[in-house]
């Protein structure tokens, strides 16, 4: 129990550091302008992406994070399946973590996804196409600097 006090004593002064050097960050600053997107998530998402200008548009950065879906053609067949998880994992849980904590506070991304799982008929491909704009928002927003 000694133990655990100790550690719990030490947590309270790494969170302000952690805090202090997220606020430094201009992207992490950006994203804290979205609705439910705190400094944790948004360092998490602004360290995995970088320098936005990296990418040459959003289609490679969600296949850098895995978020595309899987097409698997054969002659005139066209079969659209799974999401590739190509990349970081933790990229993909932030996200994923972003898209519940900001379907709660936006009704835009609510709606959307709303729209996407009555389209689709599946809730998981529904999270995941919400994932997939979220992430291309937040990508016009790190590369415009625009809220």
């Amino acid at each position: 129990m000694d133990r655990l006090e100790f550690f719990q004593k030490q947590c309270g002064p790494v969170e302000m550091r952690i805090r202090e050097l997220c606020m430094e960050d201009k992207y992490v600053k950006l994203l804290m302008t979205v609705p439910g997107i705190y400094y944790y998530l948004a360092s998490l998402i602004a360290s995995y992406i970088g320098d936005p200008h990296r990418f040459p548009d959003f289609d490679h950065l969600a296949s850098f994070l895995g978020i595309i879906h899987v097409t698997r053609e054969s002659g005139k067949i066209r079969r659209v399946g799974r999401m590739s998880k190509d990349g970081p994992s933790r990229a993909r849980w932030a996200l994923s973590i972003a898209v519940n904590t900001v379907m709660e506070r936006s009704g835009v991304i609510h709606d959307y996804c709303i729209r996407v799982k009555g389209r689709t008929g599946s809730g998981k491909m529904a999270h995941v196409l919400t994932m997939k704009k979220l992430a291309g928002m937040m990508y016009h927003m790190m590369l415009t600097g625009q809220k």
